[in-house]
């Protein structure tokens, strides 16, 4: 069902509607601070970045090499060091697949991407990092061929523990993973391989004892779930109409058809202890991924036309960055 073939010819489409002009825009206010690290997308190049907040400025953290892919990010608690999913140049005129290993990275932007777990087959892919609050997990979906004839695959969400290398399995067909402030809780979202329907998960940190709290049928497909400062609340975002005949897999791979990249969504969040989604935004805009900053006062977001930020009920929307990001973001201290 996911063919991954489709990467051939689209890496050269890559996101990005910005002119590269780095413009930074007023925050909402004195006390917000800490970086945003976030993946820079032009035509023909990417790169990693930091913005520091209350500075308003800019750094590069890693450049990618031409015909290297990097999917997606996700920067460590105390911000230090940033977990990739990312695919190095195959070659001088060879094709860039997007096939990806895990990375990690040290946020000095000196350094060069290390190693965590590579890739066993020809055709697998990792992508979706996400950190547990301490440090010591990463969180991230695993695509694996089961025919490469045929071209099926088997997704998995798993857990790595850092200081053992321990790979724990967690749930089939789950993406989208983040972890509650305090480390106890799992919000994922379940792909339904047939219809390619997307429901909401809640789960402890280790998977178990997962709960449905969004149904398949109550949007058109889901993603990008994190938690309140406080962990009561989920925030999604949700397109609630029909709006593109793109797959959940060409989005979540960061991979959009310049004439498909057309899933405009919503932000929405859910009460945990009970009650309906309700809308936080009410301009849909593409390819958006969100982040809470450290003090749990602001949410900002990826799209293709910037980065933004907004009060977590939606209120004082302003654009943060006039730069095109793809579906990766991390605000820490």
């Amino acid at each position: 069902m996911m063919r991954l073939l489709l990467w051939i010819g689209w890496f050269a489409l890559l996101i990005g509607c910005s002119d590269g002009v780095e413009t930074a825009v007023s925050t909402q206010d004195e006390a917000t601070s800490g970086s945003l690290f976030y993946i820079l997308q032009e035509p023909r190049r990417q790169a990693l970045m930091r913005f520091d907040v209350a500075a308003e400025s800019v750094e590069l953290l890693f450049e990618v090499p031409m015909n290297a892919w990097l999917s997606h990010m996700a920067a460590s608690p105390d911000g230090s060091q940033i977990a990739m999913t990312y695919a190095p140049s195959p070659g001088e005129n060879e094709i860039q697949f997007g096939y990806s290993s895990l990375y990690l990275l040290l946020a000095d932007g000196r350094s060069e991407p290390r190693l965590l777990i590579e890739r066993t087959a020809e055709q697998e892919v990792f992508f979706n990092p996400a950190w547990s609050p301490d440090g010591q997990w990463l969180y991230y979906s695993h695509v694996a061929p089961l025919d490469e004839e045929t071209f099926t695959f088997t997704t998995m969400l798993e857990r790595l523990e850092l200081a053992t290398g321990k790979v724990e399995p967690l749930a089939e067909n789950g993406i989208w993973p983040r972890v509650s402030p305090d480390g106890r809780s799992l919000v994922y979202v379940n792909i339904d391989q047939d219809s390619l329907a997307a429901e909401l998960i809640l789960a402890a940190a280790d998977g178990s004892n997962p709960q449905v709290l969004v149904p398949r049928n109550r949007f058109v497909t889901l993603d990008s779930p994190f938690f309140s400062a406080d962990g009561e609340r989920l925030y999604f975002s949700a397109v609630a109409e029909q709006a593109s005949s793109a797959s959940w897999w060409e989005r979540l791979l960061g991979i959009e058809v310049v004439a498909a990249h057309d899933l405009p969504s919503r932000w929405w969040r859910l009460p945990l202890d009970g009650g309906e989604p309700e809308p936080v935004t009410q301009e849909a805009q593409v390819g958006q991924y969100g982040s809470l900053s450290p003090d749990g006062r602001s949410i900002a977001f990826t799209t293709q036309s910037g980065l933004y930020l907004m009060q977590p009920d939606g209120s004082d929307l302003r654009l943060l960055l006039a730069q095109s990001a793809s579906d990766s973001l991390s605000w820490t201290p």
